[in-house]
């Protein structure tokens, strides 16, 4: 069979597609930025070392990322490089991360607002700008990655349009999301705290203390089991050089009313005033960590009881620096008091459980945003266009258990139905179904379950000429693919991609299919504006 003519770089111009490398043919041209291709090159490489080799190229992926951690007083880049390798040994085509390289971290720059009420676009986008000169990257040399806003920056009237515009400074697979549970999440990987709990098979509670929020993720054995938010923050209260007030956030005006302190913009503060906010704000933080209740708490989330096997605590986010050093520079806001007192408190804490800040510190959430809820699916994938279906972001999720066990086509079409008709998608022209398949599998159940896709197809109306996204748990993608369009002959455009986990209301970005891997990159995101509980 004669091979393919060779490509030279100006026949990239015209654009090139993913068939041109059915022979093979992986370093023969460039892909050049504005023209057309349907794919990603894992990298260039010839005859050298292992890691230049095509075959060890399709089990190990890396991937360019950057996180973007746009909170209530901070802002900050991070770029990383993660490696993923393929479950070979697990005859699985499921990739995991096995390492995580730190290449660059931007300065900790204040997030400028034009008011007291918005977040100033041109400046906030001045920094990004920075960020990327000062790390010598360009959108273009961005694989993957997620832009978060956190914290009070939630609130800002104009939060979605801000973190999108940033986002399009970023990247094509740059992504904006937002959500407490996700920043809980974020911070309690970058602070290191799910390692700890991996590596010495314990309970460890993250706590991430923020401009406006404090964060909580409860790890054991390395697995997340639960997050929460409530409304504690270092940056609630902020006066200028000369003592006036600035920014006062409602929370802390409130409870300084509580305490006698009747305070507005442009009064001049007292020893006396910070002292009162900072003590009576870190008494809540203490008692929650040490499993008391606390009904001015105010939670964000459903609250977080505080289990008897917590080993250690952690401490990240800004005001965890003056627990790592208590002599650490203020920056005229609460957080200097609020972490002194915390860590006066915690030093005559008589307790067995130990206490440390992470040294991520601050910068937790913006290296867990770079480098953690990376997925990527095996060359097991089926896709009828990739070129049509690739890439795509932002695409809600909805996610159905199936239990081989109890399958029938009917029982599982309903559910389909119902799940598609109870899921908000008013905003969403497309949305994925991903499934986790409990249980063995062979030909006929693998038919019985395409039965109830098409079943559910004939009924979805409102969706008749979408694409059909279907993600699986289990390495089931090609079997069910080739059925659904040989045997059946839908007409929908098709992509089945497998060796993927989701959880409830979860978003996801998919990149382009990169050779020689012939893998998809993956983003998965929690939440995306919605429930912030900031209202």
């Amino acid at each position: 069979m004669a091979k393919p003519n060779n490509k030279s770089a100006d026949a990239d111009d015209a654009g090139h597609a993913l068939s041109d490398h059915e022979y093979g043919i992986f370093n023969e041209h460039t892909h050049v930025p504005g023209h057309h291709y349907d794919h990603d090159h894992d990298d260039d490489f010839d005859d050298g070392p292992l890691e230049d080799n095509p075959l060890w190229q399709q089990d190990n992926i890396f991937l360019s990322t950057v996180g973007v951690d746009i909170g209530s007083s901070s802002t900050q880049v991070v770029f990383s490089q993660v490696h993923l390798e393929r479950q070979g040994e697990a005859l699985s085509s499921r990739y995991v991360v096995v390492d995580r390289r730190l290449l660059y971290q931007s300065p900790i720059f204040f997030t400028p607002y034009a008011d007291a009420t918005e977040i100033d676009a041109r400046a906030l986008g001045s920094l990004i700008d920075q960020a990327y000169r000062e790390a010598d990257v360009t959108p273009h040399d961005v694989d993957i990655g997620v832009v978060l806003l956190t914290g009070e920056a939630l609130r800002r009237q104009n939060a979605e349009g801000i973190a999108h515009v940033i986002a399009h400074k970023g990247g094509d697979f740059l992504s904006a999301s937002a959500g407490h549970h996700m920043e809980s999440n974020l911070a309690a990987h970058g602070s290191g705290a799910v390692e700890l709990s991996g590596k010495e098979s314990s309970c460890v509670l993250n706590v991430d203390i923020g401009g406006g929020t404090t964060k909580l993720a409860l790890i054991r054995d390395g697995s997340l089991i639960q997050t929460a938010a409530f409304h504690v923050g270092g940056r609630l209260f902020v006066w200028d050089a000369q003592g006036q007030i600035s920014r006062i956030e409602p929370r802390a005006a409130e409870v300084l009313s509580d305490l006698g302190h009747e305070i507005g913009l442009g009064d001049m503060v007292s020893d006396t005033m910070i002292t009162a906010l900072g003590e009576h704000l870190s008494s809540i933080i203490f008692d929650i960590v040490t499993g008391k209740q606390r009904s001015d708490a105010r939670w964000l989330t459903n609250p977080l009881e505080i289990p008897p096997d917590v080993g250690t605590v952690i401490f990240s986010g800004g005001v965890s620096e003056y627990i790592a050093d208590a002599d650490a520079d203020g920056h005229n806001d609460i957080g200097q008091s609020l972490g002194n007192q915390l860590l006066n408190a915690l030093n005559e804490w008589k307790s067995n459980i130990r206490f440390e800040a992470a040294r991520g510190g601050i910068r937790a959430t913006a290296l867990g945003a770079s480098e953690f809820n990376i997925q990527v699916s095996g060359n097991t994938g089926y896709l009828s266009d990739p070129g049509l279906l690739l890439p795509r972001k932002n695409m809600p999720v909805i996610r159905l258990t199936v239990d081989a066990g109890n399958l029938t086509s009917d029982d599982l079409k309903c559910r389909l139905i119902r799940s598609v008709t109870e899921f908000d998608l008013t905003d969403y022209e497309e949305f994925a179904l991903a499934f986790e398949w409990l249980g063995d599998f062979d030909y006929e159940l693998l038919k019985r379950f395409c039965d109830s896709i098409v079943g559910y197809i004939e009924s979805d109306t409102e969706h008749r000429d979408s694409a059909l996204y279907l993600l699986f748990d289990r390495d089931l993608a090609q079997s069910v693919g080739r059925i659904l369009t040989t045997e059946h002959e839908i007409g929908r455009p098709l992509l089945v991609l497998d060796g993927l986990r989701f959880k409830e209301f979860e978003f996801v970005d998919l990149g382009r299919i990169r050779l020689p891997s012939r893998t998809v990159p993956v983003t998965v995101k929690s939440l995306i504006f919605q429930g912030h509980g900031m209202s």
